[in-house]
């Protein structure tokens, strides 16, 4: 009688262990990603700060350590003066919300360096769908200012695709490699961050390409409430274990 008795306990009790560990999982991860959008929404209702280098200057995160200029300046705007080089934006495949389309990656110029060379940062400017991403009147106007939040590029992992410069195929926006792409002539400072274009303004939205908002940049693919609905269902899930063994043990 009592032999039935311990192996339920001893097959549910390590699987109780494990639904536990993954509630306290899911509730470290909602309340991660709430601090994280509360220093987001702090950070984005700030005033940009313009960061265009003057001729023969630098960009400011220039001989700094990019991994502590990242914690400080991630998700705070700036603004940048300059011109764009239409001729040498390139189109990066991304799926939007189950949607085929692209991201529009353009050089920026911004200023000239001790040797007369062309200066600038890459910008991502927005998301188009497959299907329009040729169909766009943003290069018809004289964009000589531009606003945003400074970034690493996309994250590199092995289910990252190659992009291929030669063949106009490009799978992820990649700082390092974009630098040399546009020819930038700070190649280094080029080389460690983008500029993702925020639209500061929500009555004042960028249709296309679709430029995210300060809204935008708050959300994540998995919410928080999604994180404790999962935490619910754990402990639902733990509660009825435990009262399996309890029943197992009074009543059997």
């Amino acid at each position: 009688m009592y032999t039935k008795k311990f192996v339920f306990s001893a097959v549910t009790l390590p699987a109780l262990v494990f639904m536990s560990q993954a509630s306290d999982f899911q509730a470290r991860r909602g309340s991660d990603k709430n601090r994280e959008a509360s220093r987001r929404a702090e950070l984005l209702n700030r005033d940009p700060v313009d960061i265009t280098p003057k001729n023969g200057g630098q960009f400011p995160w220039s001989g700094k350590d990019t991994a502590a200029f990242e914690q400080e300046w991630s998700m705070r705007p700036v603004a940048l003066k300059g011109v764009f080089d239409y001729d040498k934006e390139i189109q990066v495949e991304k799926m939007k919300d189950g949607e085929k389309g692209v991201e529009v990656i353009t050089p920026f110029f911004t200023h000239l360096n001790g040797n007369e060379m062309a200066c600038g940062i890459a910008v991502n400017r927005g998301w188009m769908p497959h299907d329009l991403k040729d169909m766009r009147y943003d290069k018809a106007n004289s964009h000589v200012s531009i606003t945003g939040v400074l970034y690493r590029g996309d994250a590199k992992t092995k289910y990252s695709g190659v992009n291929q410069p030669l063949l106009s195929a490009y799978k992820g926006a990649y700082p390092e490699e974009l630098s040399v792409v546009f020819q930038l002539g700070n190649e280094v400072e080029g080389s460690q961050f983008m500029l993702k274009a925020v639209d500061m303004e929500d009555e004042a939205r960028t249709p296309m390409p679709d430029v995210p908002s300060k809204a935008d940049l708050q959300k994540f693919t998995i919410s928080p409430e999604r994180h404790h609905a999962y935490m619910g269902l754990w402990n639902t899930m733990i509660y009825m274990g435990v009262m399996a063994n309890t029943a197992m043990w009074l009543y059997l």
